[in-house]
This record gives C-alpha cells, sequence and structure tokens, in this order.
C-alpha cells in the first residue's frame, strides 16, 4: 500500500530528536528502520523513525510528548534534515508533524499520535518500524513487542547458536572419531590413530591464524556455512562415499582420502571454534553471553563423548562398522550444513546490548593481521591472565581424555567399554558444569572470583585421579567426573573475560588467540606428559603425568590471581543502563 499510515508516539526526552540525527548506528545492522516516501520525482525519500527515551510520567499522565529542554536541537537546521526527510517529501502531513515537534516547546496540548509518509509498507511498516528503531539506541521491549527501554533480543539467537554448536560439536567428533576403536584403525591402514589427530590440531592452528582476517572480510553467516560445507566434503573423502554413489560401502578408502579428508575438517573447526565470543556479543544480551559461548565453545566436548560411546560402543570392531561409522558422520555434517545455508544469518536487525550497538556505529576501518593484532592484545592490561586460565584449562582436558585409557587402567579400572562410558562422562560433565556455572557467571559477573575457585578445586581433583593406583576405584572415578565439572567452564569463562578487558576489539580475533595458544601448549605437553607418565612423584603415591598437571595448575592459579583489570564492555552496557532509567 502507498500513502499514510498513523503511529503512536512514546513520550519523548529532552534532546531525544537530536540523538536521531545518529542514526549511523542502525544501517550498520540492516534493519527496518526506515520508511520510504513517495517523492515528487517518482523516487524514494527516506523517513527515518526517531530513537527517544521513553518518559514513564509522561505516559502515565496519558501519553503525549514531554521535549523539556529542546534548546539542543539547532532552530536553523531544516526541518526535512531533522525528520530525515529527502527534499521532495512535502507532504502536508508529513511537514505538520515536523513542526509539531520542533516547536514543541510552546505546545500546551500533548499529541498522542505522529503521521509518518509511508510508501512502500508492506502492511506492517506500522508494526516494524518504531520497535526497530528504538531497540537500536536501547529503548525497545523484548522481541519488539514491549518499550522497558531494554534493547530487542531475537529469538532466531537460539537458532544461531544451536548450528554454530552442532557444527562445532561434529568437527571435533571427527577429530577424535578414533580415539575409542585404535586396534581397528591400526589393523586397517597399519599406521597410529594418533597421527590422524596430530594432523587434524596441526591444521586447526595453521588455520586459526588465518581465521580472523577471513571472517572480518566475508562475515559470519558465509564463513559459518562455507565451512560447513567444506567439513561435510572432508568426511565425504574420509568415508569414501563419492558423488556419483552416494551410499556408504564395506571398505574404507585409501589412507590418503583419509589424510586430505582430516585435513579438510580440520581447515574447517576454527570458524565453529573461534566465533562463539562474536556470536554471543552479535546476538545476545549482556546476560547472556557467558551462557552462549560456553554451550558454543564446549560444544566439541560432547562430539568427544559421542565419539567415545558411537564409535567405541555401538559400531561393530571391523572395517564395515567403522565405515558406516564415518558415512553416518558425513550424511549428519551434510544435513546441519544445509540447515545453516538456509536459516543462519549474519546478524540481527537491531544490537542486543549497548556495547554491541557502539561497535556497530563506529568508523569502519581495515583490520589489522592477526600477528599485529596478537600482539596488541597480548599488551592490553589484564588480558593475559585469562589468556593464561584458558590455556591451563585447555590443558589438563585435553590430557586428561588424550591419556584417559592408561590413567584408569593404572587405577584398575578394566573393560573397554567401561573406559569409553567415562570417558563420554568426563566430556559431558565439561558441558553440563560449563551450562550451569557460565550461567550464574551471567548473573553475577564475577569472573575472577569463579575462575579462582574453578581453579583451586581441579587441583584438588587431579591428586585422587593420579593416586588412582593406591585409591578405590569409585572415588577415581567421581573424581574424573567432578574435574569435568570444574575445569571445562574455565575456557568459556575467561573467554568472556578476555573480551570485557579488551573491549572494543575483534572478539573472534581473541579467541582464535586463545586457541592457538591453547592448542600449541597442549601439542607440546601431550609428549611431556607421555614421559613424564612413566614416573612416579611422591613417594611413589602419585604418577609423574598428573604430578606435572598439579604443578601447571599452580603455577596458573597463582598468575591468575593477580588479574586487576576493568571490565570494559560491562562498564558501556551498565553506563547505558543507567541512562535508561
Amino acid at each position: 500500500a502507498t500513502g499514510t499510515f498513523a503511529m503512536p508516539l512514546p513520550p519523548l526526552s529532552a534532546g531525544c530528536l537530536a540523538r536521531s540525527t545518529v542514526s549511523s548506528v542502525l544501517p550498520a545492522w540492516r534493519g527496518p528502520v526506515t520508511a520510504s516516501a513517495p517523492r515528487r520525482d517518482g523516487r524514494a525519500a527516506v523517513a527515518t523513525a526517531l530513537p527517544c527515551r521513553v518518559n514513564s510520567q509522561s505516559q502515565s499522565r496519558g501519553g503525549g510528548l514531554d521535549l523539556g529542554n529542546v534548546n539542543t536541537i539547532k532552530r536553523k537546521t531544516p526541518l526535512n534534515t531533522l525528520m530525515g526527510l529527502g527534499p521532495g517529501a512535502r507532504s502536508r502531513g508529513a511537514l505538520m508533524t515536523a513542526e509539531a515537534v520542533v516547536r514543541g516547546i510552546n505546545m500546551t496540548k500533548q499529541v498522542d499520535t505522529a503521521v509518518m509518509v509511508a510508501g512502500r509498507t508492506r502492511g506492517r511498516a506500522g508494526r516494524d518500524v518504531a520497535p526497530h528503531a528504538t531497540a537500536a539506541t536501547g529503548t525497545g521491549g523484548d522481541n519488539g513487542d514491549g518499550n522497558d527501554g531494554e534493547p530487542i533480543l531475537y529469538t532466531q539467537r537460539w537458532v544461531q547458536l544451536f548450528y554454530l554448536s552442532s557444527l562445532a560439536l561434529l568437527s571435533d567428533w571427527v577429530c577424535f572419531s578414533v580415539a575409542a576403536t585404535p586396534g581397528t584403525w591400526d589393523a586397517i591402514f597399519h599406521h597410529k590413530a594418533e597421527t590422524l589427530i596430530d594432523v587434524f590440531l596441526f591444521t586447526n592452528v595453521i588455520f586459526c591464524f588465518l581465521e580472523p582476517g577471513i571472517v572480518a572480510k566475508l562475515g559470519l553467516r558465509k564463513v559459518i556455512v562455507g565451512a560447513g560445507f567444506l567439513m561435510s566434503f572432508g568426511c565425504a573423502l574420509r568415508s569414501g562415499i563419492e558423488i556419483n554413489d552416494f551410499f556408504p560401502g564395506t571398505v574404507m578408502p585409501p589412507y590418503l582420502d583419509e589424510v586430505v579428508g582430516t585435513v579438510l575438517v580440520g581447515a574447517a573447526q576454527p570458524f565453529f571454534q573461534c566465533t562463539p565470543t562474536l556470536l554471543s556479543a552479535t546476538w545476545f544480551g549482556k546476560d547472556e553471553r557467558a551462557l552462549a559461548t560456553s554451550i558454543a565453545i564446549n560444544a566439541n566436548q560432547i562430539g568427544i563423548a559421542t565419539s567415545f560411546i558411537v564409535g567405541g560402543i555401538v559400531f561393530s570392531q571391523s572395517e564395515s562398522g567403522m565405515n558406516e561409522y564415518f558415512s553416518l558422520i558425513t550424511f549428519l555434517a551434510l544435513a546441519t550444513s544445509i540447515g545453516a545455508a538456509v536459516q543462519f544469518k549474519d546478524a540481527p536487525p537491531t544490537p542486543p546490548s549497548s556495547s554491541a550497538a557502539k561497535k556497530a556505529g563506529a568508523v569502519p576501518v581495515d583490520p589489522k593481521p592477526f600477528p599485529l593484532l596478537a600482539l596488541d592484545l597480548l599488551k592490553t592490561p589484564g588480558f593475559l591472565p585469562p589468556l593464561v586460565a584458558f590455556m591451563v584449562s585447555i590443558g589438563i582436558s585435553n590430557a586428561v581424555s588424550a591419556f584417559i585409557g592408561e590413567t584408569l587402567g593404572r587405577a584398575g579400572v578394566d573393560g573397554v567399554e567401561t573406559i569409553d562410558i567415562a570417558g563420554a562422562g568426563f566430556q559431558l560433565a565439561i558441558m553440563f558444569g560449563s551450562i550451569f556455572i557460565g550461567g550464574y557467571v551471567d548473573k553475577t559477573k564475577q569472573y575472577k572470583l569463579v575462575t579462582t575457585v574453578l581453579l583451586c578445586t581441579s587441583l584438588l581433583l587431579l591428586f585422587p585421579i593420579g593416586a588412582g593406583a593406591t585409591l578405590d576405584n569409585g572415588l577415581v572415578l567421581a573424581s574424573l567426573v567432578a574435574l569435568g565439572l570444574v575445569v571445562g567452564p574455565i575456557q568459556p569463562i575467561n573467554a568472556e573475560l578476555a573480551v570485557e578487558v579488551a573491549y572494543p576489539e575483534d572478539e573472534n580475533a581473541i579467541v582464535a588467540l586463545q586457541q592457538v595458544c591453547g592448542n600449541l601448549f597442549s601439542a607440546l605437553l601431550v609428549p611431556v606428559l607421555a614421559t613424564a607418565g612413566a614416573g612416579e612423584a611422591l613417594g611413589g603415591v602419585m604418577q609423574g603425568d598428573y604430578a606435572l598437571l598439579e604443578v601447571i595448575a599452580v603455577l596458573g592459579l597463582l598468575y591468575f590471581i593477580t588479574f586487576n583489570a576493568p571490565l570494559k564492555r560491562l562498564a558501556m552496557d551498565s553506563e547505558e543502563a543507567v541512562k535508561r532509567v
């Protein structure tokens, strides 16, 4: 429809019209925040909705305009400029509305409605324009239904989180797919299963360096969808599925295909592994970010747990069983990638927080090369303690996962299925601990206190696992699961803490740096622990590998407690929240 429509205008506070000229934030979010008006020359002029703070007292008196001191508006500013109208959009209704607003200081009668000139509204402009415009300045209600001074949070954010987490889960499932069946793998290919995992991890580290620049150039949607299909193709190579015969066979493909397919999946994983904080900052509110990051970062632990259960227990220890197993992963990866291509989006129409809105409104600059940005981040006050905590967490969790068979074997735990279930329980505990503790941190913002408690608890739980040869099996298994509950949440919590202290730096680059450091640390730590495991400590009470992990945890804890830096992003969100009260 073309013509005019009436839209209720909430009470306006002083200076709100002046703020309407700062509308550069809104286009960055591609939100439907304007209404087109027909011009005499046939083209469309654009009327920008006015972002203003609701005056609850005026509203309770029956609505209307509370302009307060309108001297903040330059009187010589043309009415068309203030209203965002092109020179041709001089309809009588629009100009009367503009005059009424600008001369509001002389008005004694409250105005309940404002007339906007609309072009092609598609039948929903009256509903869409105001909520999206106000949300960008922090005054919209949840899902656009309210006007309570809070940014809009869209339900699409959970769809985004589902796809990113699912792809991360599948990528680590591929990485550790043969960890539970090393004997079968060795019998088929005459190569160690650890070699394939090393190939995956080293490829991952290389692409962690490249990932921030690619994301900055292409955007979140393109890289997630593209990486999903790249992973699917790698999985197809590993399972022997060909394009002209898309059905699993009974024989595994040549070893070279396995290596190339693993390299492709390893190249894709950083795009799922390094983007959780970017996704949470782009889509989630300030009280949801740690939870969203926890789910996305630790979804890979569910993938590792799945590899123990599905690969080690469900499928038979044979070549045909492994082929079916790899084909299942391929179909799941492809289905998830197709779903992401259909439903995954770049960004919401409006920012979910004041800090996100400020970043969106900043003048675009060319991103720095990742090595230079990494050096700047390392020099940022308060950045190193969360980086060290992240590295300690990922080092401990990867070491426990890599040597869980040997560890439980020393403790007298027998049976492949028992060890597989224990390994899956450890990974699941990491995920559940991250969800619950991450939610607590979202509410309290106690990053330092929570991380300190988690590191101390991890330090205590490492002892009974390392001394399993002299302790009851039940205590060892309980300690293993409890360790997962406390060591896993350290990673997402300190990823968010690093983003807080480095704001407004790129969230994606921050996590990429943490992942590079964490994975390199783990890669160096594993062979050292393999050697230390042959020795003993504390008079033979404890194995050497877990004694070394104890030392690492103590050093990490002592360094982390030196953290003392402002939470810049939280300060920005809190400042804007106070302004809206």
